[in-house]
């Protein structure tokens, strides 16, 4: 049997793919696990975090070619993501930082949406298939090999997994390894959106946070890199919370356009980078006020940093699959009808609420492609 499309991986992206492919096609999903979607019930902190209102796509998400990004978002968007949740009866509000979340506070109202439209749809479910190739074997058929020694035949495919980090719910390195043996051009994996450690030692004010302004700086030039204000948490390690996590990936992006090996990352990291941190008196917890000797006339403060931390602790995997290897499609330029899209792609984002936007954008149109060529 030739199926039109195989979608690998059932994660947030793939349910979406089917979702927004025509019904009249014969689909397939091959999830690794026995519980399609767990990404989606951690999202938000199972409160499902569907998307932000305020989105500028080369503001909002890191990677090595910005432009690329436009083109998706300019054809799926957050309001385009609000008009479809509305229409499937799940209202939506809006929160601080403009963060677009599910009224009822339940990440599996969303996951039930979700696999009652995959099934209206007509899509097959095989659980417990850890795809393991896929092969071209003539200019429209793909071949797909999963541990069983199972083979499917499809007209298109669609890959979308492929982290290292969250390996407690089995995101492994497939999607990486399957473009690996098709020659893709890789953008090497790295750990990010987690928190910063210092020089300084902050066991001290472990735990306390404040809201303050955070200018990251490259010494070597007195060049501002990033900057974001919001709640920074300092902890026994140094630094975290969300502006951090954000920082962790600004870092990553600044370094990578610097041509350096990652072998001289953390170097540089030392050597050259550091945090200029501005803090409001009035706002500032006694303990903080303290430890800095801030003052009225001197309330701006300097870091050091040393790394991001481990991948145990990283919400996302940086890299992947470049994106000068896809068109605006999210379609390989060297495979035709094989797409990659989500989180095997090199693009990540900041942490408010960004990432199942990204989810949703880059599966509607592979989906969109498909349904106008196939």
């Amino acid at each position: 049997m030739i199926y039109d499309v195989v979608i690998v991986w059932a994660w947030a992206a793939w349910l979406f793919s089917w979702i927004s492919l025509d019904k009249k096609y014969k689909k397939l999903i091959l999830e690794k696990t026995e519980k399609p979607g767990m990404k989606v019930l951690l999202s938000g902190w199972e409160r499902a975090n569907v998307s932000n209102m305020d989105i500028e796509p080369t503001r909002d998400y890191f990677t090595q070619n910005k432009k690329f990004l436009l083109s998706i978002f300019a054809r799926y968007n957050q309001w385009d993501t609000m008009s479809f949740f509305s229409e499937q009866g799940i209202n939506i509000v809006e929160e601080d930082r403009h963060r677009l979340i599910l009224e009822s506070g339940d990440s599996k109202e969303l996951l039930s949406c979700l696999l009652e439209n995959i099934k209206k749809n007509k899509c097959e479910l095989k659980i417990n298939q850890d795809v393991k190739d896929i092969i071209k074997i003539e200019d429209w058929n793909y071949e797909i090999l999963v541990d069983t020694w199972e083979r499917y035949f499809a007209k298109n495919v669609i890959v979308s997994s492929g982290w290292k980090s969250f390996s407690h719910i089995w995101t492994t390195w497939e999607g990486y390894n399957i473009a690996q043996k098709l020659w893709l051009k890789i953008v090497t994996p790295y750990r990010t959106l987690c928190g910063m450690s210092t020089k300084k030692d902050m066991t001290e004010i472990s735990w306390v946070s404040t809201d303050l302004n955070m200018i990251l700086v490259d010494k070597n030039n007195n060049k501002p890199i990033y900057s974001e204000t919001g709640p920074m948490l300092f902890t026994h390690f140094g630094i975290s919370w969300p502006i951090v996590h954000n920082l962790s990936n600004a870092i990553w992006e600044y370094l990578n356009s610097l041509k350096l090996d990652e072998i001289d990352f953390e170097k540089y990291i030392v050597d050259n980078l550091s945090l200029n941190l501005t803090f409001d008196l009035e706002k500032t917890p006694k303990r903080l006020i303290k430890f800095f000797e801030l003052k009225e006339d001197n309330l701006e403060i300097n870091i050091e940093l040393q790394n991001w931390r481990s991948w145990k602790e990283a919400k996302a995997t940086w890299g992947w699959i470049d994106t000068s290897e896809l068109d605006n499609h999210m379609q390989s330029k060297k495979y035709n009808w094989l797409y990659f899209i989500w989180e095997v792609v090199d693009v990540t984002w900041k942490t408010w609420w960004f990432n199942l936007q990204w989810a949703w954008s880059s599966a509607y149109v592979a989906s969109e492609n498909i349904n106008k060529n196939l």
